[in-house]
């Protein structure tokens, strides 16, 4: 037989019986229709998202949760934009 050495497995925290989610890796053509639907609409739900998912051989959770990123990273860059926008006018940024 083989012997596996400890760094060849897997490193499971949290809860016992619990495996970590393993991180999805979109292909190219899965991230620009991702893109594409985003930019049609910033949400989808119910039977859009479930097409969507079967159409790029996704599950409709990995659907949501690249959907639900793709919001808080829009949402940064509109305040990066807006803040530009503010120190162009010689206003700087907003205090926090």
């Amino acid at each position: 037989g083989f012997l596996i050495s400890k760094c060849c497995l897997p490193l499971l925290k949290g809860k016992p019986g619990k495996a970590k989610r393993v991180r999805t890796i979109f292909s190219s053509e899965q991230l620009a229709r991702l893109e594409q639907e985003f930019a049609r609409q910033q949400y989808l739900v119910g039977q859009e998202r479930c097409l969507l998912a079967s159409s790029l051989h996704l599950t409709e959770e990995q659907v949501k949760v690249w959907f639900q990123n793709r919001r808080i990273k829009w949402r940064k860059q509109s305040l990066e934009q807006q803040q530009a926008k503010l120190a162009k006018m010689g206003l700087g940024t907003p205090q926090r």
